[in-house]
């Protein structure tokens, strides 16, 4: 017996009426794209987190941070 990839589908399925790209993409095709997308917002989504403690880091480091409490506190006095 000859095996093959291809994902068996119904022979309606088979029409040649594609209303986008992904219609030709099995499911596993369709899995490992949403992973992969999922894998660089995740990554995208640390990078940004990592930069705004740093951005904190610095603002507290270089005495910015004393000045934004004390207008906070001025304003809430």
């Amino acid at each position: 017996m000859k095996h093959t990839n291809l994902v068996r589908r119904p022979s309606l399925a088979n029409s040649t009426i594609n209303t986008d790209d992904t219609s030709a993409l099995s499911i596993g095709d369709t899995l490992r794209r949403a992973k992969k997308n999922l894998f660089f917002s995740r990554c995208l989504i640390a990078i940004l987190v990592v930069l705004l403690i740093t951005g904190i880091a610095f603002m507290i480091y270089m005495g910015y941070a004393n000045e934004l409490v004390g207008v906070v506190t001025d304003a809430i006095d």
